[in-house]
C-alpha cells in the first residue's frame, strides 16, 4: 500500500520541509497565547485629572481576550508584561497559520492517492 504522508525529509516538498522547520524553532521558544491585545483607554473617575477634559486624554491600560467554551475572558496587563505578551501573541498565530500549511500539503496528498 502506497502511504501518503513520506517518512523521510527527501521525499518531503520544500515548502513542507520550511514550515516545519519554523514550527520546530517556535515550539523551541517559550510562550503561547491564545488570546486577544486590546488598549482600553478609560476615565479614572476624579474629577481633578486631565481624563474628565476628553476622551483624547483618557488613560491608556491594556487587557488580553480570550474566549473560553462561548465565555470571553479578560485580564488586565501591567504596562512591563504588554510587549512580551504580544510576541507570546504572535508567536501562537504564526505556529497556527504553520499548522494550517502543513495541512493543506497533507491533504493534498491524500486527495491525489486513488481509493
Amino acid at each position: 500500500m502506497n502511504d501518503p504522508i513520506p517518512p523521510a525529509k527527501s521525499s518531503q516538498q520544500p515548502e513542507e520541509r520550511q514550515a516545519i522547520s519554523r514550527l520546530r524553532q517556535l515550539l523551541n521558544e517559550s510562550g503561547f497565547l491564545h488570546a486577544s491585545l486590546i488598549r482600553h483607554p478609560r476615565r479614572c473617575g476624579k474629577d481633578y485629572c486631565r481624563c474628565s477634559q476628553g476622551k483624547r486624554h483618557y488613560h491608556q491600560s491594556w487587557l488580553i481576550g480570550q474566549t473560553l467554551k462561548g465565555r470571553t475572558q479578560m485580564k488586565h496587563l501591567r504596562p512591563e508584561l504588554v510587549e512580551q505578551v504580544r510576541v507570546w501573541i504572535e508567536r501562537y498565530r504564526e505556529a497556527d497559520a504553520l499548522l494550517e500549511r502543513i495541512s493543506k500539503t497533507y491533504w493534498q496528498r491524500l486527495k491525489k492517492r486513488r481509493p
